[in-house]
């Protein structure tokens, strides 16, 4: 068995506020920023670190912090079972450690991936888990039970590659890219009920592309439009934009390589 840490660096209360949300992958914004200020420049294995909290099997998801809580997603080596752990922020005691999907016959990946890749989203109460072909789920982030599940946003990963791609949310709904070798789409679920509210597949035909280049791993990202905004999709063989209602707006094809 694998074991990886999670680590809290230590800095000034004031650093960042409790109430600060880093609830998504890459941040608030997904370009990696932050507001916080006076964080330590250099640390080791002991210095400037508050705690430290093994984390069992393996996992690249990034943690989401909301409140006092920590979540990320881990899964064993073999893909057969799926976790969601949450760790309390201030002391780094494991407050949740929930078994949410067992997968029967997992695609192989690389050893360079893991099964739990795509980091989850999180705002006050819920947490939304995504593990690609393998499963979605919205989690209570007090109790950490389970409110709904999809196992239906299924696709190819690719011989050997794996999932990578993560949500986000826009309003009342979780954006999820399913871009696999055989389908390849841009999905909004309601947060409430994991319902579909829309469902736009790619308009370029990917029955042109050889197959093991029509994967893709990207998190849509969220670009201002005129008074508005617009979702932004980068996808083998090109980049896409859709309005909130999942209209497209644009695309842009480059080759690919």
């Amino acid at each position: 068995m694998r074991v990886v840490f999670l680590l809290l660096l230590i800095f000034r209360p004031s650093s960042v506020p409790a109430e600060e949300s880093w609830w998504q992958f890459l941040g608030p914004d997904g370009n990696g920023h932050t507001n916080a200020t006076d964080l330590p420049l250099e640390w080791t294995d002991h210095d400037n670190v508050a705690w430290k909290t093994p984390i069992h099997d393996r996992c690249w998801s990034s943690p989401v912090i909301s409140g006092n809580q920590i979540w990320l997603t881990t899964a064993t080596t073999d893909g057969h079972g799926l976790f969601a752990v949450c760790i309390d922020r201030s002391t780094g005691r494991v407050l949740h450690d929930r078994q949410i999907f067992d997968v029967e016959e997992p695609q192989k990946i690389s050893s360079e991936n893991t099964y739990a890749t795509p980091t989850p989203v999180i705002e006050q109460g819920r947490v939304f888990l995504h593990f690609g072909t393998y499963g979605t789920a919205c989690l209570d982030t007090k109790s950490g039970d389970t409110i709904w599940t999809r196992r239906d946003l299924t696709c190819d990963h690719e011989a050997n590659a794996g999932p990578a791609s993560s949500p986000t949310i826009i309003g009342g709904n979780v954006i999820v890219h399913v871009d696999g070798r055989d389908v390849q789409y841009i999905i909004a679920l309601d947060k409430a009920t994991g319902s579909t509210v829309w469902k736009t597949p790619r308009s370029y035909d990917y029955l042109t592309v050889p197959v093991h280049m029509r994967k893709a791993y990207g998190m849509p990202g969220i670009a201002p439009r005129g008074d508005g905004i617009q979702l932004v999709s980068s996808v083998a063989q090109g980049v896409y934009a859709y309005d909130i209602k999942g209209r497209e707006l644009w695309r842009v094809r480059h080759k690919g390589w």
